[in-house]
């Protein structure tokens, strides 16, 4: 009779729970919808809800062949206890652009294009193929990131790490697009509440496409280092992997991600970075 009273009672709870504002209880339970098939639900709190917001939204800004979409519920609660289950598994999800050194190919001179000048009293000519005048030179070139990588419950890894170098001219060059979708074979993260908290990244390059991506060839095994710094403007988050070279480490023993992060990191010029649920 004892347990049938309390069973009568846990359900009498449950359908009285009630709906509480984001505000008052701080916390939002969101799910993460992405176009790599990928689906992710968690309880977060305000400060992380508005990392992702701000992520999801640079990746729409900085296309990077990644797509994600957040969607918002408020916490469902039976007194001050919280219904939905918290998300401890370590992820990363980020979007944006970052600026590299980069050699390129300055503006062909027109006699690099075949424009040659007719000689008087002559019968022929042949077109220039290269000049003197057509030089390789090293300018600051923007590449878009749009990161989504999680730890699931069991210890395996999924989501997608791109990055695409768009179509884009300096004073002093031009580049052409380069791209490579990747996935994550190994996360491992760390830090707490307070920031800055870090990521380290071993992910497969399964697809690329336009010019050679540097460091990022097919079937090539990448390392990429992130740093949360906070939600603009409270402080820059910081990134390095491939077109630069990156000597973070990610590698699975028995079961348990361990890795060293890069010692030499670059802005993100524009977007954020969430890092969340450092490994114990």
């Amino acid at each position: 009779m004892r347990r049938a009273l309390l069973a009568v009672v846990t359900a009498a709870g449950l359908a009285i729970g009630t709906v509480m504002p984001t505000s008052a209880l701080g916390l939002t339970q969101v799910t993460l919808n992405c176009d790599d098939g990928t689906t992710w639900t968690a309880v977060v709190d305000t400060d992380t809800l508005t990392d992702l917001v701000a992520a999801v939204q640079a990746m729409l800004d900085y296309p990077a062949g990644l797509t994600c979409t957040l969607i918002q519920v408020p916490v469902v609660t039976v007194g001050a206890v919280a219904l939905a289950g918290s998300g401890n598994d370590p992820f990363i999800v980020g979007g944006g652009r970052w600026q590299v050194p980069s050699p390129c190919e300055s503006p062909p001179h027109p006699l690099d294009l075949g424009e040659v000048a007719k000689v008087p009293g002559a019968l022929s000519y042949e077109p220039i193929i290269w000049s003197p005048t057509h030089a390789t030179t090293t300018a600051l070139i923007f590449v878009n990131i749009a990161v989504n990588v999680h730890q699931a419950s069991d210890g395996t890894f999924f989501g997608t790490l791109n990055e695409t170098i768009p179509n884009q001219s300096t004073d002093t060059c031009t580049v052409r697009e380069s791209h490579f979708t990747s996935k994550p074979t190994c996360l491992f993260t760390a830090g707490g509440a307070n920031t800055p908290r870090d990521a380290a990244v071993t992910s497969h390059v399964t697809q690329t496409s336009g010019a050679t991506f540097m460091g990022a060839g097919p079937d090539a095994n990448i390392h990429f280092s992130f740093q949360d710094n906070g939600n603009p403007p409270q402080g820059t988050d910081m990134l390095q992997g491939p077109p630069l070279p990156d000597d973070s480490t990610c590698v699975v023993v028995n079961g348990v991600a361990t890795g060293t992060f890069g010692t030499t990191l670059s802005p993100l010029a524009n977007g954020n970075i969430s890092i969340r649920n450092a490994q114990p």
